[in-house]
Formats: structure tokens, sequence, C-alpha cells
């Protein structure tokens, strides 16, 4: 290996072990901040109580999060949510449980037909994402009982992601706001004449970010948690740059070599870690961000830009705002969705839907 290459491979360790020291850092403080948060006792009363009549919600609930290694955990879980419910005046919970080709939507649908006032995703960003498809342009709220790893959603909401009884406070104290949704179209080939379409709530993407994804073993995320991310991210930092096309707004194409495209309806990655600081849920508009490091120095740059939420762009970083994006790839790359890796495309285009989704949640602006 010649001297630039091993000055590049140390750089890359050193970038490598700052980012786990910040990542253990940012989830030891989350832990802090949930010990804090069990202290708290949660209210009797509820400001969405109705002494007319019985309120009842819907958790549509994805079990492979709640039984792992304990098949009565979900039973337990389930018995727990239904006392609370009941302490404040609720009807217990209809439970409606996800499977592999049914992960939310019917559920969410069906959740609706049937008369609940809210209806709550219990499990990751899967189930929440496949919730809020089915509740998009409807006026029943949903509301999160997060059960996976990166829990996105929920960390852009600031609703505990760690800490059920909190999370479930929420349910009953907090109001609902009025967010945007968007729209993701993968176009596997360059030329489908239907592109598959999906809705995303977080991020989407394709790159780097997708291959990371797509690198994490749900053996890894068991052992390590949201440490598996940075395990995979480590893996797929050597992967070749790839030239893309980038379109917003109908506008022109801008060429690009890159690593990654990522297009956001909100840019938190945790409480700390920002990736767009300018994307807000609810602002009518999607953030993007072009990664293009080259080398260990590169992806030193792109770690401090994000570390310091610089909002300008640089030559390894850029940063676009619109309402449509279209993304061209000479070679297939990976695509991901709200941290969900869903195969290699071509093509893929990124839209929003503005205030078509109410979610129950702290205030987005306090």
């Amino acid at each position: 290996m010649t001297p630039g290459g091993l000055l590049d491979t140390g750089l890359l360790a050193v970038v490598l072990a700052l980012l786990c020291v910040v990542t253990l850092a940012l989830l030891a403080r989350e832990r802090r901040e949930t010990r804090r948060l069990r202290t708290q006792q949660v209210p009797l009363t509820s400001p969405h109580s109705d002494p007319g009549r019985q309120r009842r919600a819907a958790i549509v609930v994805n079990p492979s999060k709640f039984t792992g290694l304990d098949e009565n955990a979900l039973r337990r879980r389930q018995a727990y949510v239904a006392a609370v419910f009941r302490s404040h005046g609720w009807d217990d919970p209809l439970w409606l449980e996800t499977t592999p080709t049914e992960p939310g939507q019917r559920q969410a649908r069906e959740a609706v037909d049937r008369g609940v006032e809210v209806v709550v995703a219990a499990g990751g960003d899967g189930t929440v994402r496949a919730v809020g498809e089915g509740l998009a342009g409807t006026s029943t709220p949903m509301a999160l009982l997060p059960a996976g790893t990166a829990n996105l959603l929920a960390r852009n909401l600031d609703v505990p992601h760690t800490d059920l009884a909190a999370a479930l406070d929420l349910v009953f104290s907090a109001q609902d706001q009025r967010v945007d949704v968007g729209w993701l179209e993968v176009d596997r080939s360059g030329r489908d004449a239907e592109p598959e379409r999906h809705l995303f709530l977080v991020m989407a993407g394709l790159g780097f970010d997708a291959a990371m994804m797509a690198g994490v073993e749900d053996r890894l995320k068991a052992r390590l948690g949201y440490g598996a991310y940075v395990v995979s991210g480590a893996r797929a930092l050597w992967g070749p740059q790839a030239k893309v096309q980038i379109a917003v707004d109908g506008g022109a194409p801008a060429v690009s070599r890159t690593r990654a495209v990522i297009v956001g309806n909100c840019g938190k990655l945790t409480r700390q870690l920002v990736l767009m600081p300018d994307a807000e849920i609810d602002d009518g508009f999607l953030d993007a961000v072009v990664l293009s490091p080259r080398g260990g120095i590169g992806w030193g740059e792109v770690a401090w830009a994000i570390a310091t939420r610089d909002r300008r762009g640089q030559r390894r970083v850029q940063h676009l705002r619109g309402r449509r994006f279209e993304v061209r790839c000479g070679e297939p790359q990976e695509v991901e969705l709200d941290g969900d890796p869903i195969g290699p495309a071509r093509r893929i285009t990124l839209s929003v839907e503005p205030g078509v989704l109410l979610v129950r949640c702290p205030p987005l602006h306090p």
C-alpha cells in the first residue's frame, strides 16, 4: 500500500472511532433522560376524555418486536397497556397484529372503519410507516409506542422511545399535530412503466446509507442495538462513488459523483445528530443532502459537517430543498425507506404531500 493509502486508512479509522464514541455518548445521554422520565408520574386525566362515552383506541402491533426469547412478553405488554387505558376511562384497546405480508396499512384502515379515536403504531419504523400510510388523508390520528432499533420518527417528534409509560402517556396528554408525508417512487430498471410507490415519514434515498441499512444483520441488531448501524456503516464506507443526475422541482438535472443522496421529510438521526438541520416535518418541503466523500479525509469532512450542523454546504456535503426530487443512476444503487432497505434501483422520484397525516405527539415547534 502507498503512503497516501496508509494515511487515508489511518484517518478513516480515526473518523470511525470518533463516530462510534459520539454515538455511544448520545445513547448514554438518552438513557439518562429515560431514567429521568421514569420518575415522572403518569397523569390520570386526559385532554381527549369525553364523559359522554367510553373511548377506544386500536393498537397495530408488530409481534416480532415483542416476543424474542420470551413468548409471553407481548401478552404482558398487552395487559399493562390495557390497564393504563382503563385507568384513563377508555375501553380496552383493539389489538391488530401485523404480518410479513400485511405490515400495517390494512390494519390501520380496519381500525378507522371500526371508529376508534386513535391508532397506535407499536413497532419499529416499518410498522410506523405502514400505519401512517393507512391513516394518511383521514381524520384519525396516529400515536407511537416505539419498539424498534432506530425509531427515527419517534426521535424526530420527541416521543420517548425507550420508556413505554412515557410514550403511552402522550396518547392521553398530547395534542394532534398535522404533518407532511413523503412519497417514493422506485423504478428498478430505469424504464418501468409502473414504478413502485411507497410512503415515507422520515428519510429515503440511495447509496451509502441504503447499503449500510442493508448490511445490518438482525442478530447484530439484537446484540448491539443502534450500534449495529455503526458496524454496518464501517463495512459500507469503501464503496465506489456513483454517477447520478439530480433534478429538483422539474429543473435541469445536475450531474454529480456521490456516495449517497438522502431526501428527508425531517432530518434527525439521534437527539444530537442531525443530518438535515433545516428540515421540518410540517413545512411542505423536502430537504436533501448529497454526500460526496473521497477517502478518509473526505469522510472526515462529512462527519465534521454533520456534527456541526453545517447549513451552508461544501464540496463534500451539498444541501438541496424542494417539493420533488428525481434521481437517476448509471448503475443500480441500494435504496432505503425510513431505515429499511428495499433493494436496488436506477431511478427514484421523491415528492411531498403536505399536512395529510395527524400524529399525536409533543408540539412540533415548542
